[in-house]
């Protein structure tokens, strides 16, 4: 131990820089940059934007001074931290090296003569008995010793010391104050107390706290309730997700201290109950039935119809409650997931329905913009109240969402709107202009094969979705229906078409030889049906890029921030492109059923020579595609062994580069772009989830992906065995 207490401070300088540096590194308020344009929903005149700018700086006076606080902290601890290292500056070194020249006070280079006599000077003076130094005297006669002795002096030119190699004493950087004996009972004490007391303590309570929660800090018992309230019904609607969703754990007052029951509730909300529709307040299913649950389902309502009367501690209340529904409505997602697993895994025989899972979708963005999921999506824009939506629907337009909005010319837009203010037209315009705008292409492959693009029964298929997002704007003055040159070239084109068809069913007939009665009427048939099955109607262009599929499997997304679901063009596109797809099939069918008729329908009075030319036909059309089979043979031979050595490095190079977007995708941060949400107490970031279902069998294939970093382009990919039906093989 430091017997003087001078090096306890090298010890308390380290320690102290080795929390301070780090500390400052991490804590020091970052300069926030400038916003160079405002998001509308800060700038807008819509009294709910007025409202929550309010809301979101009220508590900017108190952040400056936090902030301010901070800095001030950081200054003074540095300003300690310099001081101390001042005073271990001061310190002086006490191992000195031993000099018995400087001892003697002599030159180096003195001879014996004058050591001896500046050695009785010195003796005289500091001799014991004269009155001097014992100490002193003793140096000196060591030194004199060291310069007149030839082994003393060697051993001091070499090991610094007259008497020999020395022995190198270390120590701990504490002062003696701790062991000593009569501090020893304090120092014990407080050793016992802070290792065995409050460290115990500490960790004892973080566990206590954290044992408690799952994922994005959701209570295990809200999951478990989840787990048998969604397990119990697999048919769910709207409503029903929204029971469940008030019933979390997280809105019970012994499970969470932040909800506060007033008494002025047992007069405030049986008002609000008898304001609002289809609460069910005298439901007697557990645990729908309790007061907790009937309270945040009726702040729910009013929320979703936009009620703004409320008390303030009723208001209080529901802004605590729509906040946390977002990561609660993820977590009713996940676990329907995770239910839909184990049906495939055969531990639950009713596993949840597609449409329950989208229902339960549905409530992320009723309760972000505040609407229930039968209003317009247009009333998400501000200023538009029930009375304006008259002016969407007429003889010449229906506009029914929010794309077809933006798609108008700007002329039809002001007029349709001409009841509101220039001023109240521009904040829709802003708010339009930064709405989501989602593409999709899907692409399937099955890795490792040598056909990547066939998807056989039982392959794991690895579907890649690109995400891409724009704004709403590239959208303006698009309108989606076909100007008239467009039309007029699909139309000649059809035209084009039916005749060249006329025409070959024309040769046809004149080729074909005669049947009999029996299977005219079937043969009449087929063409018919063939010829109305090729008549299309004319697609825009614009409808066939959004999404692409295979066999009755959909890719879709769905936005957790805005009503106005972009997913319903997905959908539809997906759709249409199964029913092409189911269409080209049947026409294979019907004309292979056709040539099978024509082959049994021959007469028995056919000639013979016919048949020869018919049979000759057969053995060329079977020689060349023997000569060519053999000649693809040869060339797969020969190229074979060139491309087989580059198959491994192709197929490591695409899982290389699936694991990259992986880690990419999951190590970036939790940010997109701000949602309009003007009803919505917090700044919102905009979120997907992206899943691939079976819209055939209404099952979910894969597991929801919570996209949250989309901001211009994402890629997600996903790994399946349960595309391809088990009767059937098909080609994505």
């Amino acid at each position: 131990y430091d017997e003087n207490g001078g090096k306890f401070y090298y010890f308390l300088l380290s320690f102290y820089a080795l929390v301070l540096i780090p500390t400052t590194y991490w804590l020091w308020p970052k300069q926030e940059k400038r916003k160079t344009t405002l998001h509308p929903e800060d700038k807008s005149n819509f009294s709910p934007c007025r409202e929550k700018y309010q809301l979101l700086n009220a508590g900017e006076p108190v952040r400056r001074f936090r902030l301010k606080a901070i800095k001030f902290v950081f200054v003074m601890a540095w300003i300690i931290f310099v001081v101390l290292a001042y005073r271990v500056s001061l310190i002086e070194t006490e191992h000195k090296d031993y000099d018995p020249f400087a001892v003697l006070t002599v030159d180096r280079e003195a001879t014996v003569a004058e050591i001896k006599r500046a050695y009785r000077e010195l003796s005289k003076k500091h001799h014991p008995d004269r009155g001097g130094d014992p100490e002193q005297f003793k140096q000196i006669a060591k030194a004199y010793k060291t310069l007149t002795n030839e082994e003393a002096k060697n051993n001091w030119k070499q090991y610094g010391n007259p008497d020999g190699p020395g022995v190198t004493h270390f120590g701990i950087a504490l002062p003696k104050w701790l062991v000593d004996h009569k501090n020893s009972v304090f120092v014990l004490l407080t050793y016992a107390g802070i290792f065995m007391i409050v460290l115990p303590v500490i960790v004892c309570v973080w566990w206590q706290k954290s044992a408690r929660f799952a994922g994005d800090h959701i209570l295990i018992e809200t999951a478990q309730l989840y787990y048998i309230l969604l397990g119990r019904t697999p048919n769910m609607i709207v409503k029903r997700a929204l029971m469940i969703l008030a019933s979390s754990m997280e809105f019970e007052k012994t499970r969470n201290p932040a909800i506060i029951e007033r008494p002025s509730d047992n007069t405030e909300l049986p008002k609000l109950i008898k304001d609002l529709p289809d609460v069910q307040e005298k439901t007697k299913e557990r645990p729908f039935q309790f007061p907790y649950s009937l309270k945040a389902r009726a702040l729910l309502h009013s929320h979703l119809q936009r009620i703004t009367n409320l008390s303030e501690n009723l208001e209080k209340d529901r802004k605590y409650v729509v906040k946390r529904c977002p990561y609660l409505i993820n977590e009713m997602v996940n676990i329907e997931a995770q239910l839909v697993a184990m049906a495939h895994a055969g531990r639950l025989s009713h596993p949840p329905r597609l449409d329950s899972i989208e229902n339960t979708m549905k409530l992320s963005p009723m309760i972000v913009q505040a609407l229930w999921n039968t209003k317009s999506p247009l009333l998400q824009l501000p200023h538009i109240t029930e009375n304006h939506l008259r002016y969407f629907e007429s003889k010449k337009r229906t506009i029914k969402s929010i794309k077809q909005f933006a798609t108008m010319n700007d002329e039809q837009r002001r007029s349709m709107l001409r009841s509101i203010s220039d001023e109240q037209y521009d904040d829709i315009m802003s708010v339009l202009k930064i709405y989501p705008y989602i593409t999709i292409k899907v692409k399937s492959e099955v890795f490792d094969d040598e056909d990547e693009r066939l998807v056989t029964t039982g392959a794991v298929v690895t579907l890649t979705v690109k995400l891409t997002r724009e704004n709403m704007s590239v959208l303006f003055n698009k309108e989606h229906h076909i100007s008239n040159e467009q039309h007029q070239i699909l139309v000649e084109n059809q035209q084009q078409d039916d005749e060249n068809d006329k025409e070959k069913g024309k040769e046809k007939e004149k080729s074909e030889p005669k049947q009999k009665g029996w299977s005219n009427k079937q043969s009449k048939k087929k063409p018919k049906e063939k010829a109305s099955k090729q008549k299309k109607k004319p697609v825009p262009p614009s409808q066939n890029k959004n999404t692409s599929t295979a066999s009755s499997s959909t890719v879709a997304t769905t936005p957790t921030n805005t009503k106005d679901s972009l997913t319903k063009n997905a959908k539809g596109d997906s759709n249409q492109k199964d029913s092409s797809d189911d269409e080209s099939s049947k026409h294979s069918d019907d004309s292979q059923s056709v040539v099978n008729n024509n082959r049994d329908g021959k007469t028995s009075d056919q000639n013979e020579s016919d048949e020869e030319e018919q049979n000759e036909r057969e053995v060329t059309t079977a020689t060349t595609s023997a000569v060519r089979r053999s000649g693809s043979k040869n060339q797969a031979r020969s190229t074979g062994a060139t491309t087989s050595n580059n198959e491994e490095d192709t197929f490591l190079e695409k899982f290389q580069q699936q694991q990259r977007k992986r880690e990419k995708l999951e190590t970036k941060a939790k940010i997109s772009h701000r949602v309009f949400c003007p009803f919505f107490p917090e700044i919102k970031q905009e979120c997907w989830w992206l899943y691939v279902a079976d819209r055939k069998h209404h099952t979910l294939i894969s597991a929801p992906v919570y996209l949250c970093t989309l901001k211009d382009e994402e890629e997600v990919s996903y790994m399946t065995n349960q595309l391809a039906p088990c009767d059937s093989s098909y080609v994505g």
